[in-house]
């Protein structure tokens, strides 16, 4: 099972309510191998997979998904490191190879990675992706729990201390009194500020505080934060190296890694940072609500998964549900893994036609 080439293209879909009239652009990548498999997957920088990772894997063993990592990631360093459009690049090529193994093997890729549970948990996500007041964001968290999701995360677009309150307050009011409420903060304040907020937070029982410091000490803000507070600690969803998220643990304290499964260097690399996560006890919930279709395999397969987002049908924000082909489908806040080999999607090829960028 020879590499035979990597097709990638864009699709350009409206992104957000109507009204916004803004659209979001979404890379698909295809490797094809001599035997006629397709493995799928999203993300990554075309240039960086046609000019870079491409000329590395074109007549390689498909199945030899670890080494082909191992190439890759030392490659990207020639552009100073591993950044965001590199790994990602890897990462998406990382688990369309995945995806092939699964299909050869008859497998779901879940399986193959160690298929720890078959019913993986999910929050709800997409509330704050744009400014909205406090009454709207607690009626967008009523909704989510109406659909059933038992834990709903809102964020905070703005650094004024009282309008975050007031939305984590309602918010709370919206979802009663047993359900997790969990609020990213988008990295607005320093240390003192955030642990400040975060214990004015504590009565209205915040189940998970995410990115709440600053990024120019980040570590040592991330402490402070740590030691005023007993919900837990969130970061990482920027971080996709083994040895960021490793200070993350270990200089500051952080509870839950949250990188994403693309940004970390797909299923390869994930495995590698939740084995980590592990060894410190620390939770892994893999950032972005935008491909919980992939995500999914790998929070099925790690022990230390403590959930993964989702966009509800809901929220205009979500490509999930119009993408595949049967749909991707998540039922009472949850998903049900399938024994399809592979990622085992397939692409709506009339939606793809009518947003793909020429």
């Amino acid at each position: 099972m020879r590499i035979e080439r990597i097709e990638t293209f864009r699709l350009r879909v409206p992104w957000g309510p109507p009204e916004l009239d803004e659209v979001r652009d979404w890379i698909i990548v295809r490797v094809h191998t001599d035997d006629g498999l397709v493995g799928m997957a999203r993300g990554g920088d075309l240039d960086i997979i046609a000019c870079e990772l491409q000329p590395l894997l074109l007549g390689q063993d498909a199945r030899m998904v670890s080494h082909h990592w191992q190439r890759m990631y030392e490659h990207v360093w020639r552009f100073r490191g591993p950044g965001r459009a590199a790994m990602e690049s890897i990462g998406a090529i990382d688990v369309a190879l995945w995806d092939l193994l699964g299909q050869s093997c008859g497998m779901p890729v879940w399986r193959l990675l160690g298929g720890h549970r078959s019913v993986v948990p999910v929050y709800a996500d997409g509330i704050g992706y744009v400014d909205q007041d406090a009454e709207t964001v607690a009626q967008l968290v009523k909704t989510h729990s109406d659909l059933g999701y038992e834990a709903v995360k809102i964020h905070l677009t703005t650094a004024d201390t009282e309008v975050a309150l007031e939305k984590v307050r309602m918010s709370r009011e919206a979802l009663g009194p047993h359900k997790k409420l969990m609020v990213d903060v988008w990295r607005h304040w320093d240390g003192r500020l955030a642990s400040e907020m975060i214990r004015r937070f504590q009565e209205h029982d915040v189940y998970l505080i995410e990115e709440p410091v600053r990024m120019d000490d980040e570590t040592g803000f991330l402490r402070m934060v740590r030691e005023q507070t007993d919900c837990l600690l969130a970061a990482g969803e920027g971080e996709g190296t083994l040895y960021g998220v490793r200070r993350l643990i270990t200089e500051g304290g952080v509870q839950v890694i949250q990188s994403n499964l693309f940004q970390a260097g797909g299923y390869t690399g994930y495995l590698r940072i939740a084995a980590l996560c592990n060894a410190f006890h620390v939770y892994v919930a893999p950032h972005s609500s935008q491909h919980p279709e992939y995500t999914c395999h790998l929070a099925a397969a790690v022990p230390n998964l403590l959930m993964m987002p989702a966009q509800p049908e809901s929220e205009p924000f979500q490509i999930r549900t119009r993408l595949y082909d049967p749909p991707f489908v998540i039922k009472s806040s949850c998903v049900e893994m399938t024994e399809r080999p592979g990622v085992g999607l397939s692409l709506n090829e009339a939606f793809v036609k009518e947003h793909m960028v020429a």
